[in-house]
């Protein structure tokens, strides 16, 4: 009974996106070794109009976020539970605190009814705020796994972004531990806090990912067309290079392009050879990316890619596709000897076209085990040594 009466309580990126992001996957490391889990959804800690490029994709996320509060409270699996907080969409420092309060209270409430002790409670943050007013309570253990650089967050809005480096300051000197996912994560937030900060890059479910499916009928379609396949998952936002698919569709290549769409791709809609499926389930989506001849990184360059490690990239290697990407410094750090790199959408074309002549079973194999060494149960072993 004592073994059942620990708690995870857990924020990250929203549960009801299609992908499983690495938060997700470390709750689950924790539900298997005998936590139960209350995952908190975030609240936004910006306007949609910040960093949208049209009203479209700015009116695209509203919705989206919209959809999210349909369930209040659910239960995926035993022992493993999810809420949506109510809060008020309006932002600035006024509306900041009256939103922490009400979070806090309706955290509070759900701990209260599942019977959740918070002196018993590891309290994991990533991805965002949404947890912070909670940070004064006494926990077992604060952590915060820093995904990104939530105060580099990607606008010009220099009062925001001072906003952010506040409270990500406090959410650093807050924590017990802190988890950065890239080098230039942990270097950033060492400016941020003397407190030690723990690299702990992503990982992969590799089982799911590296055994071989049957294509999903729409990607044999695709293929019987006879192009080589460039093919990209995950959010779809104003922050892709939509150019490099342009330049890839018009060079030879069928690209399919998986995920919600959340920025305006309307100057893609319609176009030869470039294929929207809109979300596809993580259980589904190793049927539709094994049919990948190359896989796509392609986004703007910034100051959050720089800092970034996309998940996705690990995935791509434990199916053992090649890889072109931007140059993203943690990728080429860590596998610079079996990703291509680009820089402008003719050069996404010139390498894809390289990778895929390039390609055969030994470095097929090479990718797969390299990503082999990145398990998400490797990835927890690191959590428990760190944390005891």
């Amino acid at each position: 009974m004592k073994q059942m009466n620990k708690w995870l309580l857990c924020t990250g990126p929203d549960w009801y996106r299609p992908s499983v992001t690495s938060t997700r996957q470390i709750a689950y490391q924790f539900h298997a070794t005998g936590y139960k889990v209350l995952w908190v959804n975030p609240v936004a800690f910006k306007s949609p109009s910040v960093n949208s490029s049209t009203k479209k994709s700015r009116n695209k996320k509203i919705l989206n976020k919209l959809f999210t509060h349909i369930r209040f409270f659910a239960r995926p699996q035993p022992g493993f539970y999810v809420m949506v907080p109510f809060y008020f969409p309006l932002f600035g420092s006024k509306w900041k605190k009256i939103n922490d309060k009400l979070i806090g209270i309706q955290v509070q409430f759900i701990s209260l009814l599942l019977g959740i002790k918070f002196r018993n409670t590891i309290l994991w943050i990533s991805g965002s705020f949404t947890l912070s007013s909670l940070l004064h309570h006494r926990f077992k253990m604060k952590v915060y796994q820093a995904a990104d650089v939530i105060s580099e967050f990607r606008t010009n809005d220099a009062d925001l972004l001072s906003q952010l480096k506040k409270q990500e300051i406090h959410l650093c000197n807050s924590a017990d531990h802190i988890f950065a996912s890239s080098p230039n994560i942990k270097q950033k937030l060492k400016a941020l806090s003397a407190k030690r900060i723990h690299l702990l890059t992503h990982g992969v479910n590799f089982d799911h990912f590296s055994k071989p499916r049957l294509l999903n009928p729409f990607m044999l379609s695709i293929k019987e067309k006879g192009l080589p396949i460039a093919g990209y998952y995950g959010t779809l936002s104003d922050a892709n290079d939509k150019e490099v698919f342009k330049a890839l569709a018009g060079h030879g290549f069928s690209v399919v392009i998986i995920g919600k769409v959340l920025g305006d791709y309307s100057t893609l809609q319609g176009l030869e050879n470039i294929y929207f499926t809109g979300p596809i389930s993580f259980d589904e989506l190793p049927s539709y990316a094994q049919g990948f001849d190359v896989c796509l990184l392609n986004w703007i360059m910034a100051n959050w890619i720089t800092n970034s490690f996309p998940v996705k990239t690990l995935e791509y290697l434990a199916m053992g596709k090649p890889i072109v990407s931007c140059p993203i410094p943690v990728i080429i750090e860590m596998f610079e000897e079996v990703v291509y790199f680009a820089n402008t959408p003719q050069q996404f074309v010139k390498k894809s076209v390289t990778a895929i002549d390039e390609d055969n079973p030994v470095l097929a194999a090479k990718r797969m085990n390299l990503a082999r060494e990145h398990t998400w149960e490797n990835k927890f072993r690191i959590i428990e040594e760190t944390i005891g």
